[in-house]
């Protein structure tokens, strides 16, 4: 889950990036920011007051599509590759599937 991602990069960010950048995942999470343009979302652990979560890029237009039909605050479940992983900005994915 995006909780569990989360409390790994708080407890030790270089140990997160170690475990998790270049992992393909699937993850859960509460569904933040949804960009206008359409390039990214970012998914938010279960918390109330969630800043930082995973930065999740979009690939194509079927993708694109899915987030269209898609309402923040919403619980949503997506599978792909952790491109990055820093203790500023959370965890940058890209998506190959929502389900």
């Amino acid at each position: 889950s995006v909780t569990d991602l989360m409390n790994e990069l708080d407890e030790n960010a270089l140990k997160a990036s170690e475990n998790h950048k270049g992992e393909y995942v699937r993850i859960t999470g509460k569904l933040g920011t949804i960009d206008s343009s359409g390039k990214y979302i970012s998914l938010l652990p279960d918390t109330d007051f969630a800043i930082i979560g995973v930065t999740c890029y979009i690939k194509d237009d079927e993708t694109k599509a899915k987030v269209a039909d898609l309402s923040k605050d919403s619980q949503v479940t997506l599978t792909g590759k952790i491109k990055d992983v820093g203790e500023v900005l959370g965890y940058s994915l890209d998506i190959d599937t929502i389900e």
